[in-house]
């Protein structure tokens, strides 16, 4: 009578897993979450040593996608896999590269993020009607006049009626009107995901720099953060 041998954790096994995850992922899910993964012990039986960033990764990975891992490492090994994340240790950079990091951030924070808006949607181009007309001259009323005319603005309604097409055409216009303004559009996810990159490699200040320094913010689906407190108190 033969016994089965258990399943070495090897490096393949976890390059496999990796694999099958990022098919099964949006592509900035699995960026955000599993490449800072480090795999750092293969050789014990049924036992995964991960190292992750810092405690706030750790908790997150644990409630959101640990299940996740543990069924793909599962099916792939035929066997359960004990899977342990360990925060790594933070080295302190020399006290030069401090300060050499320092002086160098805000030339990189004056050329990020970008407008991100779609030039093809503009006022010009927007079918106004009966069902939208008051959307439409709030958004106008906020590309003339930045800041100053509905601060916040918030547009509802359904699905395909427009309100993506707003928010692009308040910064085409607002840019073609105001040549110096700074202007972002971002989804409330990449919003959500720039904040949990924040939190995790602790660079809270730039993250904040980089949204509090722009005359002009559009964030589409803003409802996704609903739930959402961190990103609540980040955002208002």
């Amino acid at each position: 009578m033969s016994t089965r041998p258990s399943p070495t954790v090897s490096r393949k096994l976890w390059e496999d897993a990796l694999s099958v995850i990022q098919g099964r992922l949006p592509y900035q899910t699995f960026e955000t979450w599993f490449s800072p993964l480090v795999l750092e012990s293969q050789e014990v039986d049924h036992r995964l040593h991960l190292l992750v960033p810092n405690q706030f990764f750790k908790d997150w990975f644990e409630e959101h996608y640990l299940g996740l891992l543990r069924s793909v490492l599962a099916e792939l090994a035929s066997a359960e896999i004990e899977v342990l994340l360990l925060v790594q240790e933070r080295v302190a950079p020399p006290e030069g590269a401090k300060a050499d990091v320092a002086t160098r951030r805000p030339a990189r924070r004056e050329r990020d993020p970008g407008t991100a808006i779609n030039p093809k949607y503009t006022f010009d181009t927007f079918v106004v009607g009966s069902s939208n007309q008051f959307a439409h001259a709030g958004a106008l009323a906020v590309a003339e006049q930045p800041a100053r005319a509905y601060n916040p603005l918030f547009i509802y309604g359904g699905v395909g009626l427009g309100k993506t097409h707003l928010l692009h055409a308040i910064g085409n216009r607002a840019l073609e009107k105001h040549h110096a303004i700074r202007v972002s559009y971002v989804s409330s996810e990449k919003f959500t995901n720039d904040l949990i990159n924040a939190i995790r490699f602790d660079s809270n200040v730039e993250f904040r720099n980089r949204y509090r320094t722009l005359d002009l913010l559009l964030i589409d689906d803003i409802q996704f953060i609903a739930g959402k407190e961190r990103t609540q108190e980040e955002f208002f």
